[in-house]
């Protein structure tokens, strides 16, 4: 234990940014604090997009119908983290939707559990199991790879040169 120079206890404290204020341990996740270290009341508080704009909250999704994009190119539901996957009881599918999901198309929507400031990708697609949503948000993970050069065709390719052969007893 680490104390003091009067053999009192010292604790963990956390420095505002601007070091201005010093807070005590489980503060932190207790209040808000603006620029000026003032609390800020929970009922205060405005969600704003980068640009500082006030963002408007959206409702959650279930239950509601949602406008669907589609069919998508199968790669998209790979550039997208899957967090959560729903097995849906689908009680009315137009027949020209059914046929396509049928047919192993996949569709894309959006998704928002509770609502409130964010949503979700939401991919519609079918198996034999019956209909699924995939919920995920994107990766931003651009996918990369070295270029080879192609392959000779050489007639001696299956010579193999005994000099090339590595000899682990050499190690």
């Amino acid at each position: 234990m680490i104390v003091d120079q009067n053999e009192e206890p010292c604790v963990v404290g956390f420095l505002t940014r601007d070091g201005a204020a010093l807070i005590p341990p489980g503060c932190v996740a207790s209040l808000y604090v603006d620029e000026g270290n003032r609390v800020v009341e929970r009922g205060e508080l405005v969600a704003v997009d980068a640009t500082g704009n006030p963002v408007q909250a959206i409702s959650s999704t279930l239950g509601n119908e949602q406008p669907l994009t589609g069919p998508i190119d199968p790669r998209r539901v790979l550039d997208h983290l899957t967090t959560a996957v729903y097995q849906l009881d689908a009680t009315e599918v137009g027949a020209a939707l059914a046929a396509k999901l049928a047919g192993g198309d996949i569709f894309e929507g959006r998704f928002s559990y509770r609502g409130g400031f964010g949503d979700s990708a939401m991919f519609l697609l079918q198996n034999d199991a019956g209909f699924f949503a995939l919920i995920g948000s994107p990766t931003n993970f651009e996918f990369v790879s070295r270029d080879l050069p192609a392959a000779e065709d050489d007639e001696n390719d299956e010579a193999i040169d005994d000099d090339d052969e590595l000899d682990f007893g050499m190690m």
